[in-house]
């Protein structure tokens, strides 16, 4: 499988969380590892893709660690270093993909810059709204945002991935 194919079902494996009555399944960690598995074999190509696969490495141990920690202090922490690393490596993965583009991708490179900024934008309003009393409508749409944000980026890596041969 194409790296950056396998990026991309990691990514939407990443969305899907099961609610089964009180036992709610989360196929995170699946698919961090599936998105760390495909990038390894990009690290070659620039930092940008080292930044991201080892941003989802540790979006990997945080898993592990809201995973097995019985401590709600903890999880707290972990939660939270779990939203900025993955906004983080959104916006590492975009410029990864960005620096590869060719000047006749002019719709990718629109589509990476939009999805760069935005995600992460989006989570840090979330993140405010959670801490500051910000108005009912600004919070609704927020998470909405995020998830079509990241199906656009996981769809971008599958499109490039059966265009362009990232190995080196």
């Amino acid at each position: 499988m194409p790296p950056l194919r396998m990026a991309a079902i990691g990514l939407l494996l990443v969305l899907v969380t099961l609610n089964l009555g009180s036992f709610t399944l989360s196929l995170d960690l699946v698919g961090w590892l599936m998105v760390v598995g495909g990038l390894h074999a990009l690290v070659g190509l620039g930092k940008w893709f080292v930044w991201a696969r080892n941003l989802a490495a540790a979006a990997v141990v945080l898993e592990l660690v809201l995973w097995i920690s019985p401590v709600q202090l903890i999880n707290v922490l972990a939660a939270t270093f779990s939203r900025v690393t993955a906004l983080a490596f959104v916006f590492c993965v975009c410029t990864a993909l960005l620096l590869r583009l060719g000047k006749s991708e002019r719709a990718y490179a629109i589509t990476l810059q939009v999805v760069r900024v935005v995600v992460p934008l989006v989570t840090l309003i979330a993140a405010a709204s959670a801490v500051l009393e910000l108005p009912a409508g600004l919070a609704g749409p927020l998470y909405p945002i995020q998830l079509v944000g990241t199906v656009v980026l996981a769809v971008v890596l599958w499109m490039l991935s059966s265009r362009y041969s990232y190995s080196n």
